[in-house]
């Protein structure tokens, strides 16, 4: 279900279709078929969704659209048989209910296309002809919603407890410490690659045996966050080997630790594709 106007389209397509195959080789009424179909597209879909879960939006979405089909059908079968029951023509349709059906299926499509843009972004022939042409020099614009704020609880923190966080800081800059960070080659996806860190003191001199620890972070998604764990290799630089499992930008975030004095440091990175 990633992309919400194909399944959504699809699921509401077999619905019909099982409804009008049940309310013409059966001889249930429009209600009872209505009733039966919505029966089996639960027992199939809710099942489906566990086992392939997205998110409770997507879900919903889903949900909403795939009950008001059958609902809306068993309506209208339901009215046409009134109306043939009282020697109307045949094949004439109430405007209420298929104004129900309407509204429903543009909303339902409007938020499926407003879901799949936030979390997929624009498709790439389309952001030229909608979006500006970038001012920099970027070659690639992106307009998915990250839909996260990195460390946004301590940010929280900082303005719940007041100025701990600001000490922090404060004391970061008294140490002095200049902390360089890079790639010895440019990372792909999928693909380990070494992230190396030079940390150094006020003078200059290398700090050596201190304890680096951080974390990648993919803001759109943070079950792909990366944790690593430095190791020295002598005069101040540290390495880990990393695997980014994704394209596009990465946040940084690691802290430099050396007895009582802590140095944090803040970065963001892009990832290309793999080159095979």
């Amino acid at each position: 279900m990633e992309n919400l106007v194909v399944s959504l389209g699809v699921g509401v397509a077999l619905i019909a279709a099982l409804f009008f195959l049940i309310y013409r080789f059966t001889r249930l009424r429009g209600y009872q078929t209505a009733a039966l179909v919505f029966a089996i597209t639960m027992i199939l879909f809710i099942p489906y969704s566990v086992l392939n879960w997205v998110s409770a939006d997507v879900f919903a979405i889903h949900l909403a659209l795939y009950v008001i089909v059958p609902y809306g059908l068993g309506i209208i079968t339901t009215q046409q048989e009134a109306e043939r029951g009282k020697g109307a023509r045949r094949g004439r349709l109430h405007w209420a209910p298929m104004t129900i059906l309407v509204f429903f299926g543009v909303v339902a499509t409007v938020n499926a296309l407003m879901v799949t843009l936030a979390t997929h972004g624009m498709p790439s022939h389309l952001v030229g002809v909608f979006l500006p042409e970038p001012q920099s020099q970027a070659s690639e614009v992106t307009s998915g919603f990250p839909g996260t704020v990195a460390r946004i609880s301590e940010r929280k923190e900082a303005l719940a407890t007041g100025s701990s966080y600001i000490d922090v800081m404060r004391r970061q800059q008294h140490l002095g410490w200049e902390i360089r960070q890079g790639w010895l080659s440019r990372p792909a996806v999928g693909e380990p690659a070494v992230f190396q860190v030079r940390v150094t003191d006020r003078d200059g001199l290398p700090i050596s045996g201190a304890a680096i620890e951080g974390q990648f972070m993919r803001v759109s998604d943070f079950n792909l966050d990366q944790s690593f764990t430095m190791r020295a290799v002598g005069g101040g630089l540290y390495q880990a080997e990393v695997t980014l499992p994704a394209p596009g930008r990465w946040d940084l975030l690691f802290r430099v630790r050396n007895g009582e004095d802590v140095f944090e440091q803040q970065a963001s990175t892009r990832v290309r594709e793999s080159r095979s």
